[in-house]
């Protein structure tokens, strides 16, 4: 059961959580802002879980990128965890329209910078040894898991599909994936801006060892891929990925679907299933 507003305004000796602001009911975490602080309650198990991984990791990237990343507390109450930190500045980025060409390299420029640090850092920086011997065993074990849970779902036709995408990934990728530490949801949501730059990247739940690709995914499933091409003068290597940055923005809807079915939240299933069919 998560912890209830009036408990964690006494525990933290902030009334003005009681008066916190809504502003996300997201498949993990229900978010309040006060004005000052981000209040993040886990909406089950899994998510209290990656809530004390992240503040582990958040901490051990602390003064090693070049943009603002929140600090991060874990308060144990009876009723349950939160997390809580100062509020970064910035909203997040919502897209690209209004943006002139300059600015859109800028802000394609400072991304890349960002992402280059991130992903040359030292795999032991989040706290768990790459243990992958077969890196391709995540995918497998998601197509697996598709094919029983979620091709069922959706039309013949679209169903073939995606089992075509997934083989001729595995198939494709016969040598070793590259392995860094990656942010794990890169997407617009996780980026704030405020007065037209970019002032800090949030949400590392998923940060981990993985192939640098499956950011750029995230980043160009809100951005578009023209994006990346604004990437590539500072972010060397991006046309070489440019096959698994698809295969993985296919899978997000997937993700949802199944996180539909484990957690009983119609709205991601929907959405998936949807985004699916859409194509």
């Amino acid at each position: 059961m998560p912890a209830s507003l009036s408990e964690i305004a006494a525990v933290l000796g902030r009334p003005d959580v009681l008066s916190a602001v809504v502003i996300d009911t997201g498949q993990n975490s229900l978010v309040l802002d006060t004005g000052e602080l981000i209040v993040r309650l886990p909406r089950h198990d899994q998510a209290g879980r990656d809530i004390e991984r992240e503040a582990k990791v958040l901490a051990a990237l602390a003064g090693r990128l070049p943009l603002a990343i929140p600090s991060v507390d874990v308060i144990t109450l009876a009723s349950g965890i939160v997390a809580v930190h100062a509020k970064l500045p910035g909203a997040p980025l919502l897209g690209l329209d209004g943006l002139s060409v300059a600015e859109r390299q800028r802000l394609a420029d400072t991304l890349a910078g960002f992402l280059n640090m991130l992903h040359a850092l030292p795999l032991d920086t989040v706290g768990v040894p790459d243990e992958a011997d077969d890196p391709l065993a995540e995918w497998r074990d998601l197509f697996t898991d598709v094919d029983a849970r979620v091709l069922p779902l959706l039309p013949a036709k679209i169903a073939t599909a995606v089992r075509h995408r997934f083989e001729r990934f595995l198939v494709d990728s016969g040598k070793p994936l590259p392995r860094t530490v990656i942010h794990g949801d890169f997407g617009t949501g996780n980026i704030l801006v405020d007065d037209g730059r970019v002032s800090g990247v949030i949400d590392f739940a998923g940060c981990a060892i993985g192939d640098p690709a499956y950011d750029l995914a995230s980043l160009s499933a809100g951005l578009g891929d023209d994006f990346l091409t604004l990437m590539r003068r500072s972010y060397p290597g991006i046309d070489a990925m440019r096959d698994r940055i698809g295969f993985y923005r296919s899978t997000f809807p997937l993700l949802d679907v199944l996180f539909g079915l484990d957690h009983g939240d119609d709205g991601a299933l929907d959405a998936g299933l949807e985004a699916l069919r859409g194509g």
